[in-house]
């Protein structure tokens, strides 16, 4: 039954599967080279060119939307993310197989950017932050979770394997919003300029919105503190820690279990604490994870405990300050611009998780300094966009 209220397991899995398949597949990728007989670095070509497919293509698929409506453009995603999954499955070069991830991603980032601009659209009040706690819980654990599954797919069917269980999951989720969803957009008002001129004045509207900008900024750098270690985590705990390669996947459930940690104790507080007020809250706890992770550095602690303990800090204070950070800010642009605000966003979002894990990855991992000082300044650059922006925030012009 179609309902303008969608239960959240539902959005939650049309999220899932596009965090499902940016990293299911990265146990593959050597066998994938071998397969190919390509080198490393052109088959993680694979990864790069899904991550900036999925953060451009976010920016039509928003605005789109707030146009012509939620459903069928979720439904078209789910389509093309699909067919693109097939694709990957099918590809007989690796020239094919980049091809189609870029089809892949493009019909992906449809699940995450209208996932949050329609729990804005249904839902109010406490339920609004809880709600886009659960969707960031499911961000967070299912590319810390996806590469488990990947592995042991990858050992009994091989890599293709893992495209085809994308395909699936897709389809079942085309099912399920078919069956489910109803519109939830608000009614678009009569277009009075060109598409082209009501695209960019839907970001304008959006970007005109002082605490907007703010919230933005303070998701942004909650998300990039997970960036930044899953840049650097590798080479230090394997190479440089000893940590043996197949438990690296633990360590980054411990930052994914904490957020969701986090996530729950904010859900709890809504209704006691204003949800505005634990974004600082959250930022500050996840700065004060990263300044002690840089202090076992210089203290001269460089082992597996010294970084896991400040780790789980991080991931508690980012599950307190994301989901708010993200709720709030799709409140506070207008209705019919909910799409564009995700869109963006999820763009802003995705560009910075690109520049910090190319920035990290070239710097040197004796200890986990570096870490902890890239965290540490996401922290207080949110904190200080929060102090600023959302604090006191200038009336927007209309």
């Amino acid at each position: 039954m179609r309902t303008t209220t969608p239960p959240i397991w539902l959005l939650m899995s049309a999220t899932v599967s596009s965090q499902l398949a940016l990293t299911i597949f990265l146990p593959s990728l050597p066998t994938i080279a071998s397969s190919f007989n390509v080198t490393y670095g052109t088959a993680q070509l694979t990864l790069s060119v899904y991550l900036f497919a999925f953060a451009f293509a976010q920016l039509a698929v928003g605005p789109l939307s707030d146009s012509i409506g939620r459903r069928p453009v979720l439904l078209a995603s789910l389509v093309v993310f699909t067919i693109g999954s097939i694709c990957c499955a099918l590809s007989p070069t690796i020239e094919t197989l980049t091809a189609s991830r870029l089809i892949q991603a493009c019909g992906a980032c449809g699940g995450v950017v209208l996932g949050r601009a329609i729990v804005r659209d249904s839902r109010t009040g406490p339920e609004l932050p809880r709600s886009m706690g659960y969707l960031a819980s499911a961000m967070a654990l299912a590319p810390a979770l996806s590469p488990l599954l990947g592995g042991q797919l990858l050992g009994y069917f091989g890599w293709r394997s893992n495209f085809w269980f994308t395909a699936a999951v897709g389809f079942a989720v085309l099912v399920a919003v078919w069956h489910f969803l109803g519109e939830t957009a608000p009614k678009a008002p009569p277009r009075t300029t060109g598409v082209v001129r009501d695209y960019i004045d839907g970001f304008r509207v959006v970007l005109r919105e002082r605490r907007f900008v703010g919230l933005m900024i303070a998701a942004t750098c909650a998300s990039s503190g997970f960036n930044v270690f899953f840049s650097g985590g590798p080479i230090l705990l394997i190479q440089v820690m000893g940590v043996a390669a197949e438990l690296f996947g633990w360590f980054t459930l411990a930052w994914a279990g904490s957020f969701v940690v986090g996530s729950l104790v904010s859900s709890r507080l809504q209704g006691r604490v204003k949800s505005l007020l634990l974004i600082p809250i959250g930022q500050g706890i996840l700065t004060v994870g990263a300044l002690a992770m840089m202090a076992t550095a210089l203290l001269g602690f460089v082992t597996p405990l010294a970084l896991i303990v400040p780790l789980i800090l991080m991931g508690w204070g980012n599950g307190l300050n994301m989901p708010n950070a993200m709720s709030n800010a799709l409140v506070s642009v207008p209705a019919n611009r909910v799409g564009a605000a995700s869109a963006l966003m999820g763009f802003v979002q995705m560009i910075a998780a690109a520049l910090l894990t190319l920035l990290i990855g070239y710097m040197p991992h004796t200890t986990q300094w570096n870490i902890g000082l890239g965290v540490a300044v996401t922290g207080i650059v949110g904190l200080a966009s929060w102090w600023m922006l959302v604090r006191r925030p200038r009336p927007a012009r209309r």
